[in-house]
């Protein structure tokens, strides 16, 4: 009998039965793989529901305390002067622009890599002052004219995991807005490029003139005191004569002010009030290269210098 015992312990395990064990061990291990994968996209879902929440609160506060009207840019929030009632921090935001009508980056374009799990989509939402609804922000369409609302776009990682637009909203962001006479509604993603047009636009609603240089005192678009909107964090916007590039075309800004004509100095003599381009470098097409907006009514550019 004791023989027999020894026996049996000397064989150790049969090719079966470490399979089995294998086995067993796989399916634990992916359930706990599934479990935990749940677990965080549903952590990062509601990141990204908070943060989206958060904002729409900042812009309730923004048009109650401002008088301003609907923020333009997110940069009204995150520029703001930390005192005041609407100031948000801690906030991203996939400000890749485009300047073909519905290619503008976004997160469905990055995700799941290379964006963090709280950055937010800025929508502006309006309409151009006609029956055709908005597609683009400058270059082919008018842009928007009269702003209606916002839409604050966050990645929902459920399921197949996709961008939500839908849920997180202020003032009217579809349909038709105005009176006597409603026209269509659009949205449009507010990228950097589009953020620093907001400024210049905001500029001119408040001053009656846009920037006429991209450095150099409240007259410049970075160095305005004036405007209710401002630049995003860590946008530069220089004057010369070179475009953005790969590299440094998702934060830096080519500037030129817009003028009757050519002659130097137009921005001053000329264009004070004609408008300007902002130049970018645009991922969003096929082969990236640098891409303008145009905004005003410009017949010729000039580049002042920074």
């Amino acid at each position: 009998m004791s023989k027999n015992i020894k026996n049996i312990r000397a064989r150790g395990f049969t090719i079966v039965e470490l399979l089995i064990v294998i086995v067993v061990i796989g399916i634990l291990a992916a359930i706990a793989l599934v479990s935990y994968s749940g677990i965080t996209n549903k952590a990062n879902t509601a990141s990204g529901q908070s943060d989206s929440a958060g904002l729409i609160g900042k812009i309730n506060a923004y048009v109650a305390d401002s008088s301003f009207g609907t923020p333009t840019s997110y940069a009204n929030m995150t520029s703001a002067a930390s005192s005041a009632s609407y100031y948000a921090s801690g906030l991203n935001f996939t400000t890749i622009s485009g300047s073909i009508p519905g290619t503008q980056k976004d997160m469905t374009a990055f995700r799941p890599a290379g964006i963090a799990n709280d950055a937010l989509d800025y929508y502006l939402c309006g309409t151009t002052g006609s029956v055709t609804a908005v597609s683009t922000f400058g270059g082919a369409t008018t842009g928007i004219n009269v702003v209606s609302g916002i839409k604050i776009g966050y990645w929902n990682y459920t399921g197949a995991g996709s961008e939500d637009s839908t849920t997180y909203n202020f003032g009217t962001v579809n349909g038709t807005y105005g009176t006597p006479t409603a026209y269509n509604v659009g949205c449009i993603k507010m990228g950097i490029a589009e953020a620093v047009v907001s400024v210049a636009k905001a500029m001119y609603a408040e001053t009656g003139s846009y920037p006429i240089t991209a450095t150099g005192g409240a007259t410049s678009i970075m160095g305005n005191t004036v405007a209710s909107a401002k630049l995003p964090a860590g946008v530069t916007v220089v004057g010369t004569a070179t475009n953005p590039t790969t590299g440094n075309g998702t934060t830096t800004l080519r500037f030129e002010c817009g003028s009757a004509s050519a002659a130097t100095p137009p921005c001053l003599a000329n264009g004070a009030g004609s408008g300007g381009r902002i130049t970018f470098w645009d991922y969003s097409l096929g082969t990236p290269a640098a891409a303008s907006i145009v905004y005003g009514t410009p017949t010729n550019f000039y580049t002042p210098g920074s």
